[in-house]
């Protein structure tokens, strides 16, 4: 539901060395498949191992959060 309740909503997710791997918002199809659209990565598919994420959810009054996933493969 993120899409409907913050419909300006803008995600990054970066590597372990801070790096990005990926920069998504509101109306990508998608979402992340676990695939880099950024840096030196390329559109390559990513390693297993985790990741960090920043989101943005751009309404106003809530603050970005951030945490951290784990890709599996």
């Amino acid at each position: 539901n993120l899409s409907s309740n913050y419909p300006n909503h803008k995600m990054e997710i970066y590597n372990r060395w801070g790096e990005p791997v990926y920069k998504g918002k509101a109306g990508d199809n998608e979402g992340w498949d676990g695939t880099s659209s950024e840096g030196s990565f390329g559109s390559g598919v990513l390693p297993a191992g985790v990741y960090f994420y920043i989101l943005y959810f751009n309404d106003g009054q809530t603050a970005p959060t951030q945490g951290r996933l784990y890709l599996s493969r």
